[in-house]
Protein backbone atom coordinates (compact mmCIF):
# COMPACT_ATOMS: atom_id res chain seq x y z
CA UNK A 1 0.00 0.00 0.00
CA UNK A 2 1.19 3.42 -0.75
CA UNK A 3 0.47 6.38 1.76
CA UNK A 4 -0.01 9.74 0.01
CA UNK A 5 2.31 11.89 2.46
CA UNK A 6 2.28 16.00 2.78
CA UNK A 7 5.59 17.09 3.72
CA UNK A 8 6.02 20.79 5.98
CA UNK A 9 8.64 22.07 7.55
CA UNK A 10 7.78 24.39 10.41
CA UNK A 11 9.15 26.23 13.03
CA UNK A 12 5.77 26.90 15.46
CA UNK A 13 5.25 23.04 15.28
CA UNK A 14 9.49 22.69 16.37
CA UNK A 15 8.61 25.33 19.18
CA UNK A 16 6.12 23.23 21.02
CA UNK A 17 8.31 20.13 20.13
CA UNK A 18 11.17 22.25 22.30
CA UNK A 19 8.75 23.10 24.96
CA UNK A 20 7.00 19.76 25.61
CA UNK A 21 10.61 18.04 25.72
CA UNK A 22 11.27 20.59 28.20
CA UNK A 23 8.65 19.81 30.19
CA UNK A 24 8.96 16.27 29.73
CA UNK A 25 12.60 16.90 31.26
CA UNK A 26 14.28 15.52 28.70
CA UNK A 27 17.85 16.69 28.11
CA UNK A 28 17.72 19.34 24.53
CA UNK A 29 21.03 18.96 23.15
CA UNK A 30 21.59 22.69 22.25
CA UNK A 31 22.22 24.50 25.66
CA UNK A 32 21.18 27.84 24.52
CA UNK A 33 17.75 26.65 23.51
CA UNK A 34 17.79 24.63 26.90
CA UNK A 35 17.97 27.32 28.80
CA UNK A 36 15.50 29.79 26.64
CA UNK A 37 12.65 27.85 26.30
CA UNK A 38 12.83 26.08 29.93
CA UNK A 39 11.10 29.19 31.70
CA UNK A 40 8.19 29.43 29.04
CA UNK A 41 7.54 25.97 28.51
CA UNK A 42 7.08 25.52 32.45
CA UNK A 43 4.81 28.90 32.13
CA UNK A 44 2.51 27.65 29.81
CA UNK A 45 2.55 24.15 30.98
CA UNK A 46 1.04 26.54 34.31
CA UNK A 47 -1.26 28.03 32.12
CA UNK A 48 -3.04 24.58 31.02
CA UNK A 49 -3.36 23.49 34.67
CA UNK A 50 -4.13 26.47 36.32
CA UNK A 51 -7.39 26.47 33.49
CA UNK A 52 -7.62 23.11 34.45
CA UNK A 53 -7.29 21.79 30.94
CA UNK A 54 -6.61 18.02 29.62
CA UNK A 55 -2.75 18.72 29.54
CA UNK A 56 -1.73 15.68 27.27
CA UNK A 57 -4.52 16.52 24.58
CA UNK A 58 -4.01 20.18 24.59
CA UNK A 59 -0.35 19.88 23.95
CA UNK A 60 -0.91 17.55 21.64
CA UNK A 61 -3.62 19.70 19.34
CA UNK A 62 -1.32 22.73 20.30
CA UNK A 63 1.49 21.46 18.54
CA UNK A 64 -0.34 18.89 15.88
CA UNK A 65 -2.16 22.17 14.23
CA UNK A 66 0.23 25.06 14.50
CA UNK A 67 2.25 24.13 11.68
CA UNK A 68 -0.73 25.86 9.57
CA UNK A 69 -2.50 28.17 12.15
CA UNK A 70 -0.07 31.19 12.62
CA UNK A 71 -2.04 33.31 14.42
CA UNK A 72 -1.69 32.61 18.70
CA UNK A 73 -5.01 33.14 19.15
CA UNK A 74 -6.44 31.61 16.04
CA UNK A 75 -4.06 28.06 17.17
CA UNK A 76 -4.91 28.43 20.98
CA UNK A 77 -9.28 29.04 20.39
CA UNK A 78 -8.67 25.68 17.70
CA UNK A 79 -6.65 23.93 19.63
CA UNK A 80 -9.26 24.69 23.39
CA UNK A 81 -12.49 23.64 20.96
CA UNK A 82 -10.88 20.13 19.69
CA UNK A 83 -9.83 19.34 23.71
CA UNK A 84 -12.98 20.77 26.19
CA UNK A 85 -16.39 22.03 25.20
CA UNK A 86 -17.42 24.82 23.21
CA UNK A 87 -19.07 26.63 26.08
CA UNK A 88 -16.03 26.44 28.72
CA UNK A 89 -13.62 28.09 26.88
CA UNK A 90 -13.33 31.68 28.07
CA UNK A 91 -11.98 34.85 26.70
CA UNK A 92 -9.49 34.98 29.75
CA UNK A 93 -8.68 31.49 28.99
CA UNK A 94 -7.52 32.23 25.14
CA UNK A 95 -5.87 35.41 26.11
CA UNK A 96 -3.41 34.10 28.67
CA UNK A 97 -2.86 30.75 26.49
CA UNK A 98 -2.05 32.99 23.66
CA UNK A 99 0.20 35.27 25.24
CA UNK A 100 2.28 31.94 27.07
CA UNK A 101 2.13 30.39 23.43
CA UNK A 102 3.81 33.56 22.15
CA UNK A 103 6.55 33.53 24.49
CA UNK A 104 7.11 29.86 23.82
CA UNK A 105 7.53 31.00 19.74
CA UNK A 106 9.77 34.15 20.79
CA UNK A 107 12.21 32.18 22.70
CA UNK A 108 12.43 29.44 19.61
CA UNK A 109 13.33 32.48 17.15
CA UNK A 110 15.84 34.16 19.49
CA UNK A 111 18.35 31.13 19.64
CA UNK A 112 17.27 29.90 16.17
CA UNK A 113 16.25 32.77 14.18
CA UNK A 114 17.41 30.60 11.23
CA UNK A 115 15.39 27.59 12.23
CA UNK A 116 13.71 26.73 8.94
CA UNK A 117 16.77 26.81 6.45
CA UNK A 118 18.45 24.84 8.31
CA UNK A 119 15.88 22.23 8.94
CA UNK A 120 15.33 22.61 5.18
CA UNK A 121 18.89 21.74 4.50
CA UNK A 122 18.27 18.17 6.24
CA UNK A 123 15.12 17.11 5.14
CA UNK A 124 16.29 15.49 2.49
CA UNK A 125 17.74 12.78 3.92
CA UNK A 126 14.66 11.47 5.82
CA UNK A 127 12.47 11.87 2.63
CA UNK A 128 15.03 10.24 0.76
CA UNK A 129 15.00 7.42 2.99
CA UNK A 130 10.88 6.93 2.86
CA UNK A 131 11.23 7.11 -0.70
CA UNK A 132 13.52 4.11 -0.75
CA UNK A 133 12.33 2.39 2.19
CA UNK A 134 8.74 3.85 3.74
CA UNK A 135 5.81 1.71 1.74
CA UNK A 136 8.05 -1.64 2.39
CA UNK A 137 8.06 -0.91 6.11
CA UNK A 138 4.22 0.18 6.36
CA UNK A 139 3.00 -3.22 3.76
CA UNK A 140 4.74 -5.57 6.38
CA UNK A 141 3.48 -3.71 9.35
CA UNK A 142 -0.17 -4.24 8.07
CA UNK A 143 0.93 -8.04 7.13
CA UNK A 144 1.88 -8.29 11.10
CA UNK A 145 -1.47 -6.34 12.35
CA UNK A 146 -4.32 -5.47 10.20
CA UNK A 147 -4.72 -4.27 6.57
CA UNK A 148 -6.87 -1.10 8.06
CA UNK A 149 -4.23 -0.11 10.45
CA UNK A 150 -2.90 2.41 7.77
CA UNK A 151 -4.22 5.60 6.71
CA UNK A 152 -4.21 6.44 3.18
CA UNK A 153 -2.46 9.56 3.43
CA UNK A 154 -0.91 11.61 6.58
CA UNK A 155 0.73 14.91 7.30
CA UNK A 156 4.42 14.94 8.68
CA UNK A 157 5.78 17.97 10.20
CA UNK A 158 9.25 18.40 10.36
CA UNK A 159 10.84 19.85 13.18
CA UNK A 160 14.18 21.14 14.84
CA UNK A 161 16.16 17.97 15.91
CA UNK A 162 16.26 19.16 19.84
CA UNK A 163 16.86 15.51 21.26
CA UNK A 164 18.69 14.35 18.31
CA UNK A 165 16.13 11.89 17.16
CA UNK A 166 12.55 12.53 18.07
CA UNK A 167 8.66 12.71 17.04
CA UNK A 168 5.28 11.95 17.91
CA UNK A 169 1.52 10.89 16.30
CA UNK A 170 -1.16 13.26 16.29
CA UNK A 171 -3.97 10.96 15.99
CA UNK A 172 -7.15 13.08 16.29
CA UNK A 173 -5.37 15.49 13.20
CA UNK A 174 -3.89 12.31 11.08
CA UNK A 175 -0.59 13.54 11.32
CA UNK A 176 2.91 13.13 13.11
CA UNK A 177 6.02 15.45 13.46
CA UNK A 178 9.56 13.66 13.32
CA UNK A 179 12.80 15.68 13.92
CA UNK A 180 15.39 16.47 10.64
CA UNK A 181 17.96 14.79 11.36
CA UNK A 182 21.58 14.43 9.03
CA UNK A 183 21.79 10.79 9.77
CA UNK A 184 20.74 7.78 11.74
CA UNK A 185 21.54 8.43 15.66
CA UNK A 186 21.44 4.87 16.80
CA UNK A 187 22.13 2.33 13.72
CA UNK A 188 19.57 -0.46 14.90
CA UNK A 189 16.70 1.83 15.09
CA UNK A 190 16.91 4.06 11.29
CA UNK A 191 14.74 7.27 12.04
CA UNK A 192 12.80 6.06 7.90
CA UNK A 193 11.87 3.07 10.88
CA UNK A 194 10.79 5.62 13.52
CA UNK A 195 8.67 7.74 11.00
CA UNK A 196 7.12 4.19 9.68
CA UNK A 197 5.93 3.51 13.34
CA UNK A 198 4.28 7.28 13.96
CA UNK A 199 2.56 6.87 11.15
CA UNK A 200 1.13 3.40 12.08
CA UNK A 201 -0.34 4.99 14.87
CA UNK A 202 -2.75 7.16 13.55
CA UNK A 203 -5.82 4.97 12.82
CA UNK A 204 -5.74 3.14 16.24
CA UNK A 205 -8.35 5.81 17.46
CA UNK A 206 -10.64 4.30 14.48
CA UNK A 207 -13.93 2.81 17.18
CA UNK A 208 -12.94 -0.39 14.83
CA UNK A 209 -9.94 -0.78 16.99
CA UNK A 210 -10.27 1.25 19.79
CA UNK A 211 -13.93 1.16 21.22
CA UNK A 212 -13.28 -0.64 24.04
CA UNK A 213 -9.88 1.26 24.89
CA UNK A 214 -10.63 4.87 27.25
CA UNK A 215 -10.05 7.92 24.42
CA UNK A 216 -7.22 9.40 26.83
CA UNK A 217 -5.13 5.50 26.35
CA UNK A 218 -5.21 5.83 23.07
CA UNK A 219 -2.00 7.33 22.21
CA UNK A 220 -0.16 5.28 24.68
CA UNK A 221 -1.40 1.82 23.47
CA UNK A 222 -1.08 2.95 19.59
CA UNK A 223 2.53 3.89 20.34
CA UNK A 224 3.15 0.86 22.54
CA UNK A 225 1.14 -1.78 20.04
CA UNK A 226 3.00 -0.29 16.78
CA UNK A 227 6.46 -0.70 18.59
CA UNK A 228 6.94 -4.29 18.01
CA UNK A 229 5.67 -4.69 14.38
CA UNK A 230 7.16 -1.87 13.68
CA UNK A 231 10.83 -3.28 14.68
CA UNK A 232 9.85 -6.63 13.00
CA UNK A 233 9.55 -4.87 9.77
CA UNK A 234 12.88 -2.87 10.23
CA UNK A 235 15.48 -4.13 12.02
CA UNK A 236 17.60 -6.94 10.49
CA UNK A 237 17.09 -10.22 11.39
CA UNK A 238 20.21 -10.61 13.56
CA UNK A 239 18.94 -7.97 15.67
CA UNK A 240 16.67 -10.21 17.08
CA UNK A 241 14.66 -7.22 16.91
CA UNK A 242 11.37 -7.75 19.33
CA UNK A 243 13.71 -9.40 22.27
CA UNK A 244 13.53 -7.59 25.56
CA UNK A 245 16.99 -5.67 24.64
CA UNK A 246 15.71 -4.28 21.76
CA UNK A 247 12.08 -3.17 22.93
CA UNK A 248 13.92 -1.47 25.90
CA UNK A 249 16.56 0.63 23.66
CA UNK A 250 13.13 1.30 21.42
CA UNK A 251 11.28 2.59 23.92
CA UNK A 252 14.04 4.81 25.36
CA UNK A 253 15.25 5.76 21.57
CA UNK A 254 11.98 7.00 20.26
CA UNK A 255 10.78 8.51 24.06
CA UNK A 256 7.96 6.25 24.90
CA UNK A 257 6.90 7.65 28.27
CA UNK A 258 4.64 4.97 30.16
CA UNK A 259 3.22 4.71 33.73
CA UNK A 260 5.41 5.16 36.74
CA UNK A 261 6.38 1.41 37.98
CA UNK A 262 5.22 -0.38 34.89
CA UNK A 263 7.83 -2.57 33.36
CA UNK A 264 6.64 -1.54 30.02
CA UNK A 265 9.04 -3.97 27.75
CA UNK A 266 8.06 -6.80 30.07
CA UNK A 267 4.37 -6.24 29.53
CA UNK A 268 4.81 -5.09 24.98
CA UNK A 269 7.49 -8.31 24.99
CA UNK A 270 5.11 -10.92 26.26
CA UNK A 271 1.68 -9.26 24.64
CA UNK A 272 3.20 -9.53 20.99
CA UNK A 273 4.40 -12.95 21.43
CA UNK A 274 0.85 -14.18 22.48
CA UNK A 275 -0.22 -11.67 20.03
CA UNK A 276 1.99 -13.24 17.12
CA UNK A 277 1.39 -16.88 18.40
CA UNK A 278 -2.48 -16.49 17.97
CA UNK A 279 -3.26 -13.70 15.78
CA UNK A 280 -6.94 -12.45 17.30
CA UNK A 281 -8.34 -9.56 15.60
CA UNK A 282 -6.25 -6.33 16.07
CA UNK A 283 -8.67 -4.34 17.92
CA UNK A 284 -8.77 -7.50 20.76
CA UNK A 285 -5.04 -7.40 20.47
CA UNK A 286 -5.10 -3.88 21.16
CA UNK A 287 -7.53 -4.22 23.97
CA UNK A 288 -5.77 -7.01 26.05
CA UNK A 289 -2.35 -4.36 25.66
CA UNK A 290 -4.44 -2.01 27.47
CA UNK A 291 -5.55 -4.08 29.92
CA UNK A 292 -1.92 -5.45 30.37
CA UNK A 293 -0.95 -1.92 31.19
CA UNK A 294 -3.70 -1.02 33.37
CA UNK A 295 -3.42 -4.20 35.61
CA UNK A 296 0.70 -2.98 35.71
CA UNK A 297 -0.11 0.32 37.29
CA UNK A 298 -3.11 -1.77 39.49
CA UNK A 299 -5.35 0.20 37.94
Amino acid sequence: MTIELRWMVSQSASSFHAAGASCRGLALLNPSLAEAIAEPARALSNEIRAFRLPEAPFWDHLAAMSAEIENDRELVEMALRKTIAAGAIMPTMVHGLAARVADVEAAVERVLPELVEEMADQADFLRDQWKARGNGLLGRIAELTDPNVLVPGATVMLVYPVLGGGGGAHLATNRVHVETVPSDPVEQLPEVVRLAWLLAQLNVDLPIFSDRIHRDRHPLIASLALLPPALAAGMPDEWEPCSRENIELALATWHVDGPAGVDLPEIVGTWWETYSASRPPWSVALAALDQMVRVGTGD
